[in-house]
Protein backbone atom coordinates (compact mmCIF):
# COMPACT_ATOMS: atom_id res chain seq x y z
CA UNK A 1 0.00 0.00 0.00
CA UNK A 2 1.26 3.47 -0.87
CA UNK A 3 -0.25 6.70 0.40
CA UNK A 4 0.16 10.11 -1.19
CA UNK A 5 2.01 12.61 1.03
CA UNK A 6 -0.21 15.47 -0.11
CA UNK A 7 -3.39 16.59 1.66
CA UNK A 8 -6.21 18.50 -0.01
CA UNK A 9 -7.59 19.94 3.24
CA UNK A 10 -4.60 22.24 3.72
CA UNK A 11 -1.47 22.22 5.85
CA UNK A 12 -1.43 20.34 9.11
CA UNK A 13 -3.54 17.49 10.40
CA UNK A 14 -6.46 19.62 11.65
CA UNK A 15 -6.33 22.86 9.60
CA UNK A 16 -9.55 24.44 10.96
CA UNK A 17 -7.93 24.82 14.39
CA UNK A 18 -5.45 27.32 12.97
CA UNK A 19 -8.22 29.86 12.31
CA UNK A 20 -11.18 28.68 14.37
CA UNK A 21 -14.63 30.18 14.31
CA UNK A 22 -17.82 29.65 16.26
CA UNK A 23 -19.11 26.76 14.17
CA UNK A 24 -19.94 23.66 16.21
CA UNK A 25 -17.16 21.07 16.07
CA UNK A 26 -18.17 18.25 18.44
CA UNK A 27 -21.40 17.48 20.27
CA UNK A 28 -22.29 14.81 22.81
CA UNK A 29 -25.95 15.25 23.65
CA UNK A 30 -26.47 18.67 25.28
CA UNK A 31 -22.71 19.34 25.53
CA UNK A 32 -20.76 20.79 22.62
CA UNK A 33 -17.58 22.63 21.69
CA UNK A 34 -17.21 25.12 18.87
CA UNK A 35 -14.00 25.19 16.86
CA UNK A 36 -12.91 28.28 18.80
CA UNK A 37 -13.57 26.55 22.13
CA UNK A 38 -11.90 23.33 20.98
CA UNK A 39 -8.81 25.23 19.87
CA UNK A 40 -8.65 26.93 23.27
CA UNK A 41 -8.92 23.65 25.16
CA UNK A 42 -6.37 22.07 22.80
CA UNK A 43 -3.98 24.94 23.45
CA UNK A 44 -4.29 24.43 27.19
CA UNK A 45 -3.81 20.66 26.95
CA UNK A 46 -0.86 21.09 24.60
CA UNK A 47 0.82 23.04 27.37
CA UNK A 48 -0.05 20.32 29.89
CA UNK A 49 1.34 17.40 27.90
CA UNK A 50 4.34 19.42 26.74
CA UNK A 51 6.95 17.30 25.03
CA UNK A 52 5.91 13.96 26.51
CA UNK A 53 6.92 10.89 24.52
CA UNK A 54 3.36 9.53 24.60
CA UNK A 55 0.10 10.17 26.43
CA UNK A 56 -2.82 7.82 26.98
CA UNK A 57 -6.48 8.84 26.74
CA UNK A 58 -9.17 7.02 28.69
CA UNK A 59 -11.43 6.78 25.67
CA UNK A 60 -14.91 6.94 27.18
CA UNK A 61 -17.64 8.25 24.84
CA UNK A 62 -17.42 11.78 26.21
CA UNK A 63 -16.51 15.24 24.99
CA UNK A 64 -13.40 15.24 27.21
CA UNK A 65 -11.90 12.22 25.43
CA UNK A 66 -12.17 13.94 22.04
CA UNK A 67 -10.68 17.15 23.42
CA UNK A 68 -7.83 15.18 24.99
CA UNK A 69 -6.95 13.55 21.67
CA UNK A 70 -7.04 16.89 19.84
CA UNK A 71 -4.92 18.55 22.53
CA UNK A 72 -2.24 15.87 22.38
CA UNK A 73 -2.20 15.97 18.58
CA UNK A 74 -1.86 19.75 18.72
CA UNK A 75 1.19 19.30 20.92
CA UNK A 76 2.65 16.75 18.53
CA UNK A 77 2.51 14.06 21.20
CA UNK A 78 1.42 10.56 20.11
CA UNK A 79 -1.94 9.47 21.57
CA UNK A 80 -2.69 5.99 22.91
CA UNK A 81 -6.49 5.62 23.15
CA UNK A 82 -7.40 3.05 25.79
CA UNK A 83 -10.51 0.91 25.75
CA UNK A 84 -12.28 1.42 29.11
CA UNK A 85 -13.62 -2.15 28.85
CA UNK A 86 -10.23 -3.75 28.25
CA UNK A 87 -9.43 -6.81 30.36
CA UNK A 88 -6.86 -6.69 33.14
CA UNK A 89 -4.10 -8.52 31.23
CA UNK A 90 -4.67 -6.55 28.04
CA UNK A 91 -4.65 -3.25 29.89
CA UNK A 92 -1.51 -4.12 31.84
CA UNK A 93 0.25 -5.04 28.60
CA UNK A 94 -0.79 -1.82 26.83
CA UNK A 95 0.40 0.35 29.72
CA UNK A 96 3.72 -1.48 30.00
CA UNK A 97 4.29 -1.53 26.25
CA UNK A 98 3.39 2.10 25.47
CA UNK A 99 4.70 3.62 28.75
CA UNK A 100 2.56 6.76 28.60
CA UNK A 101 3.84 9.79 30.50
CA UNK A 102 0.30 10.93 31.35
CA UNK A 103 -3.26 9.64 31.29
CA UNK A 104 -5.95 12.12 30.21
CA UNK A 105 -9.46 11.41 31.52
CA UNK A 106 -12.83 13.00 32.01
CA UNK A 107 -13.29 14.40 35.53
CA UNK A 108 -14.22 11.77 38.11
CA UNK A 109 -13.58 8.77 35.86
CA UNK A 110 -13.09 5.54 37.80
CA UNK A 111 -9.89 3.80 36.73
CA UNK A 112 -8.66 0.23 37.19
CA UNK A 113 -5.58 -0.56 39.23
CA UNK A 114 -3.46 -1.22 36.14
CA UNK A 115 -3.39 2.55 35.54
CA UNK A 116 -2.47 3.52 39.08
CA UNK A 117 1.16 4.18 38.16
CA UNK A 118 0.39 6.62 35.34
CA UNK A 119 0.07 10.30 36.36
CA UNK A 120 -3.49 11.41 35.71
CA UNK A 121 -4.75 14.69 34.26
CA UNK A 122 -8.47 15.43 34.29
CA UNK A 123 -9.56 17.36 31.22
CA UNK A 124 -11.16 20.71 32.07
CA UNK A 125 -13.22 21.93 29.14
CA UNK A 126 -13.39 25.43 30.62
CA UNK A 127 -9.59 25.83 30.55
CA UNK A 128 -8.14 27.79 27.65
CA UNK A 129 -4.61 28.12 26.36
CA UNK A 130 -2.73 30.37 24.01
CA UNK A 131 -1.69 29.84 20.41
CA UNK A 132 -1.27 26.26 19.29
CA UNK A 133 2.27 24.95 18.80
CA UNK A 134 3.80 24.67 15.35
CA UNK A 135 2.64 21.70 13.26
CA UNK A 136 4.86 18.62 13.73
CA UNK A 137 6.51 16.95 10.72
CA UNK A 138 4.19 14.80 8.54
CA UNK A 139 6.01 11.60 9.49
CA UNK A 140 5.63 12.22 13.23
CA UNK A 141 3.57 9.54 15.03
CA UNK A 142 0.03 10.73 15.75
CA UNK A 143 -2.00 7.84 17.17
CA UNK A 144 -0.97 4.42 18.49
CA UNK A 145 -3.88 1.99 18.31
CA UNK A 146 -3.58 -1.41 19.98
CA UNK A 147 -5.05 -4.20 17.94
CA UNK A 148 -5.46 -7.82 18.96
CA UNK A 149 -3.70 -10.07 16.47
CA UNK A 150 -4.26 -13.76 15.95
CA UNK A 151 -1.21 -14.57 18.05
CA UNK A 152 0.33 -12.99 21.12
CA UNK A 153 -0.63 -9.87 23.06
CA UNK A 154 -2.09 -6.73 21.41
CA UNK A 155 0.32 -4.81 19.21
CA UNK A 156 0.57 -1.05 19.00
CA UNK A 157 0.05 0.23 15.47
CA UNK A 158 1.85 3.55 15.00
CA UNK A 159 -0.06 5.82 12.60
CA UNK A 160 1.84 8.90 11.36
CA UNK A 161 0.17 12.24 10.77
CA UNK A 162 0.75 11.98 7.01
CA UNK A 163 -1.09 8.66 6.74
CA UNK A 164 -4.11 9.93 8.67
CA UNK A 165 -4.32 13.18 6.70
CA UNK A 166 -3.98 11.61 3.26
CA UNK A 167 -6.38 8.77 4.06
CA UNK A 168 -9.06 11.13 5.33
CA UNK A 169 -8.62 13.27 2.22
CA UNK A 170 -9.03 10.21 0.00
CA UNK A 171 -12.25 9.30 1.83
CA UNK A 172 -13.48 12.87 1.49
CA UNK A 173 -12.97 12.62 -2.25
CA UNK A 174 -14.65 9.20 -2.47
CA UNK A 175 -17.68 10.20 -0.44
CA UNK A 176 -17.95 13.84 -1.57
CA UNK A 177 -17.46 14.61 2.12
CA UNK A 178 -17.05 18.31 2.94
CA UNK A 179 -17.14 20.76 5.81
CA UNK A 180 -20.86 21.21 5.17
CA UNK A 181 -21.52 17.64 6.34
CA UNK A 182 -22.56 16.75 9.88
CA UNK A 183 -21.59 13.22 10.87
CA UNK A 184 -23.55 11.16 13.40
CA UNK A 185 -22.18 8.01 14.98
CA UNK A 186 -22.07 6.01 18.20
CA UNK A 187 -18.79 4.17 17.62
CA UNK A 188 -16.09 3.61 20.27
CA UNK A 189 -13.34 6.21 20.47
CA UNK A 190 -10.50 3.71 20.88
CA UNK A 191 -10.70 2.28 17.34
CA UNK A 192 -9.74 3.69 13.95
CA UNK A 193 -13.39 3.70 12.80
CA UNK A 194 -14.83 5.81 15.60
CA UNK A 195 -11.85 8.01 16.47
CA UNK A 196 -9.91 8.66 13.28
CA UNK A 197 -12.70 8.46 10.71
CA UNK A 198 -15.52 9.49 13.02
CA UNK A 199 -13.90 12.36 14.94
CA UNK A 200 -10.71 13.47 13.19
CA UNK A 201 -12.41 13.17 9.78
CA UNK A 202 -15.03 15.88 10.40
CA UNK A 203 -12.52 18.03 12.29
CA UNK A 204 -10.03 17.88 9.42
CA UNK A 205 -12.67 18.99 6.93
CA UNK A 206 -14.16 21.71 9.11
CA UNK A 207 -17.45 19.88 9.56
CA UNK A 208 -19.20 18.69 12.70
CA UNK A 209 -19.56 15.39 14.52
CA UNK A 210 -22.49 14.50 16.75
CA UNK A 211 -21.70 11.48 18.90
CA UNK A 212 -24.69 9.63 20.29
CA UNK A 213 -22.75 8.20 23.27
CA UNK A 214 -25.08 5.18 23.14
CA UNK A 215 -26.58 3.78 19.94
CA UNK A 216 -30.31 3.68 19.37
CA UNK A 217 -32.27 3.69 16.14
CA UNK A 218 -34.47 6.50 17.40
CA UNK A 219 -31.45 8.71 18.23
CA UNK A 220 -29.87 8.03 14.83
CA UNK A 221 -33.12 8.86 13.04
CA UNK A 222 -33.53 12.07 15.03
CA UNK A 223 -30.03 13.25 14.09
CA UNK A 224 -30.52 12.44 10.41
CA UNK A 225 -33.90 14.15 10.43
CA UNK A 226 -32.12 17.18 11.90
CA UNK A 227 -28.65 18.53 11.11
CA UNK A 228 -26.81 15.25 10.44
CA UNK A 229 -26.11 14.31 6.82
CA UNK A 230 -23.97 11.17 7.27
CA UNK A 231 -23.95 8.10 9.50
CA UNK A 232 -21.02 5.79 10.25
CA UNK A 233 -21.97 2.40 11.69
CA UNK A 234 -21.16 -1.29 11.87
CA UNK A 235 -23.30 -4.22 10.67
CA UNK A 236 -24.89 -4.89 14.07
CA UNK A 237 -26.14 -1.28 14.12
CA UNK A 238 -27.50 -1.50 10.59
CA UNK A 239 -29.25 -4.77 11.43
CA UNK A 240 -31.12 -2.99 14.22
CA UNK A 241 -31.80 0.00 11.99
CA UNK A 242 -33.27 -2.32 9.34
CA UNK A 243 -35.59 -3.96 11.87
CA UNK A 244 -36.65 -0.69 13.46
CA UNK A 245 -37.16 1.08 10.12
CA UNK A 246 -39.54 -1.69 9.08
CA UNK A 247 -41.75 -1.18 12.13
CA UNK A 248 -41.30 2.55 12.84
CA UNK A 249 -42.09 5.10 10.15
CA UNK A 250 -40.11 7.83 11.96
CA UNK A 251 -36.93 5.75 11.94
CA UNK A 252 -37.40 5.01 8.24
CA UNK A 253 -38.06 8.69 7.48
CA UNK A 254 -34.95 9.80 9.37
CA UNK A 255 -32.70 7.35 7.55
CA UNK A 256 -34.24 8.36 4.25
CA UNK A 257 -32.96 11.91 4.71
CA UNK A 258 -29.28 10.93 5.05
CA UNK A 259 -26.88 11.99 2.33
CA UNK A 260 -24.73 8.93 3.01
CA UNK A 261 -24.96 5.81 5.18
CA UNK A 262 -21.58 4.11 5.63
CA UNK A 263 -20.96 0.66 7.09
CA UNK A 264 -17.59 -0.80 8.00
CA UNK A 265 -15.51 -3.01 10.32
CA UNK A 266 -17.21 -6.16 8.93
CA UNK A 267 -19.28 -7.17 5.91
CA UNK A 268 -22.90 -6.01 5.92
CA UNK A 269 -25.18 -8.95 5.01
CA UNK A 270 -27.01 -8.61 1.71
CA UNK A 271 -30.33 -9.15 3.49
CA UNK A 272 -29.80 -6.05 5.63
CA UNK A 273 -28.74 -4.04 2.58
CA UNK A 274 -32.02 -4.89 0.92
CA UNK A 275 -34.15 -4.38 4.03
CA UNK A 276 -32.76 -0.86 4.53
CA UNK A 277 -33.18 -0.04 0.84
CA UNK A 278 -36.79 -1.27 0.89
CA UNK A 279 -37.70 0.66 4.05
CA UNK A 280 -35.84 3.91 3.36
CA UNK A 281 -34.82 4.12 -0.28
CA UNK A 282 -31.19 4.38 0.87
CA UNK A 283 -28.37 2.10 -0.26
CA UNK A 284 -25.58 1.68 2.29
CA UNK A 285 -21.98 2.38 1.22
CA UNK A 286 -19.30 -0.06 2.42
CA UNK A 287 -15.54 0.32 2.76
CA UNK A 288 -12.62 -1.91 3.72
CA UNK A 289 -9.66 -1.09 5.90
CA UNK A 290 -7.41 -2.24 8.70
CA UNK A 291 -5.95 -0.62 11.77
CA UNK A 292 -2.49 -1.03 10.25
CA UNK A 293 -3.28 0.60 6.91
CA UNK A 294 -6.38 2.73 7.60
CA UNK A 295 -8.91 2.57 4.76
CA UNK A 296 -7.93 0.77 1.57
CA UNK A 297 -11.10 0.61 -0.55
CA UNK A 298 -14.46 2.36 -0.56
CA UNK A 299 -17.62 2.43 -2.60
CA UNK A 300 -17.92 5.95 -4.03
CA UNK A 301 -20.85 8.18 -3.15
CA UNK A 302 -21.90 8.10 -6.79
CA UNK A 303 -20.79 4.52 -7.37
CA UNK A 304 -22.44 1.12 -7.51
CA UNK A 305 -23.72 0.30 -4.02
CA UNK A 306 -24.08 -3.43 -4.50
CA UNK A 307 -24.11 -5.78 -1.49
CA UNK A 308 -20.87 -7.70 -1.21
CA UNK A 309 -18.53 -5.04 -2.60
CA UNK A 310 -16.25 -2.55 -0.85
CA UNK A 311 -15.45 -0.61 -4.00
CA UNK A 312 -12.15 0.20 -5.73
CA UNK A 313 -8.95 1.30 -3.97
CA UNK A 314 -8.87 4.83 -2.61
CA UNK A 315 -6.67 7.45 -4.23
CA UNK A 316 -3.08 6.82 -3.20
CA UNK A 317 -3.71 3.16 -2.38
CA UNK A 318 -2.61 0.16 -4.42
CA UNK A 319 -4.29 -3.22 -3.89
CA UNK A 320 -3.57 -6.55 -5.57
CA UNK A 321 -4.99 -10.04 -5.16
CA UNK A 322 -2.81 -13.14 -4.99
CA UNK A 323 -3.54 -16.85 -5.18
CA UNK A 324 -2.32 -19.61 -2.85
CA UNK A 325 1.09 -19.58 -4.56
CA UNK A 326 1.56 -15.84 -4.23
CA UNK A 327 0.96 -15.09 -7.90
CA UNK A 328 -1.03 -11.98 -8.79
CA UNK A 329 -4.62 -12.64 -9.90
CA UNK A 330 -5.58 -10.68 -13.00
CA UNK A 331 -9.24 -11.81 -13.20
CA UNK A 332 -11.82 -9.01 -13.22
CA UNK A 333 -14.91 -11.12 -12.52
CA UNK A 334 -16.82 -11.41 -9.24
CA UNK A 335 -16.16 -15.12 -8.81
CA UNK A 336 -12.37 -15.56 -8.55
CA UNK A 337 -11.17 -15.93 -4.96
CA UNK A 338 -7.88 -14.41 -3.81
CA UNK A 339 -6.15 -12.82 -0.88
CA UNK A 340 -5.42 -9.10 -0.56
Amino acid sequence: MSVSPTSTAGPGLLPPLADPGDKEAIRFGPRALSYRELAGVAGHLAGVVGSSDRVAVWATPELEACAAVVGALAAGVPVVPINPKAGERELAHIVADSAPALLLTAPGAELPGQLAGVPRVEVDLSARGGALPDEPPPEAPAVIVYTSGTTGPPKGVVLPRRAIASNLDALADAWEWTGDDVLAHALPLFHVHGLILGVLGPLRLGGSVRHLARFSSEAVAAELAGPATMLFGVPTMYHRLASDAERDAEVAAGLAQARLLVSGSAALPATDHERIAAATGQRVVERYGMTESLMNCAVRAGGDRRPGTVGPPLDGVEVRLIDDDGATIEASDDETVGEI
